[in-house]
């Protein structure tokens, strides 16, 4: 089970790195769904935060590299997928929905964590 959630970590960091060079490089036109170019503030703050997303998966990546030391970080990492989550979702709902393409993603933001979670409450926490 342990080496299940190590490939979800890595799956994760491998998706990060992947979506969070997509918009440092490529800015926000990058961004599946988009139309057109975004005003210079949004695109210049996109960029800014994909950096933090690219530190997210790199800390995953490290985390799954090194699960048996460092396990008591992977609450705090399904915890921030979802919150992630939780973000989209209030976007859709006052702004509208997005490009349908990210509709999966905010799903999976939902339901990954608690993947996650139950695996590392199985492994770590329930004493059987």
């Amino acid at each position: 089970m342990e080496s299940t959630l190590k490939y979800i970590l890595y799956a994760i960091a491998i998706v990060v790195a992947i979506t969070g060079l997509n918009v440092l490089i490529g800015g926000a036109s990058a961004i599946p769904g988009a139309t057109g170019a975004a005003e210079p503030t949004v695109d210049n703050e996109l960029r800014f935060f994909s950096v933090f997303w690219l530190a997210y998966g790199a800390f995953t990546f490290w985390v799954a590299k090194n699960i048996q030391a460092q396990h008591t970080f992977i609450p705090l990492i399904a915890l921030a997928f979802f919150i992630g989550g939780l973000g989209r979702l209030i976007s859709m709902l006052t702004m509208g929905p997005p490009a349908s393409i990210l509709i999966p993603a905010m799903i999976l933001e939902f339901v990954i964590p608690i993947i996650i979670y139950g695996i590392y409450w199985k492994l770590y926490i329930k004493k059987t």
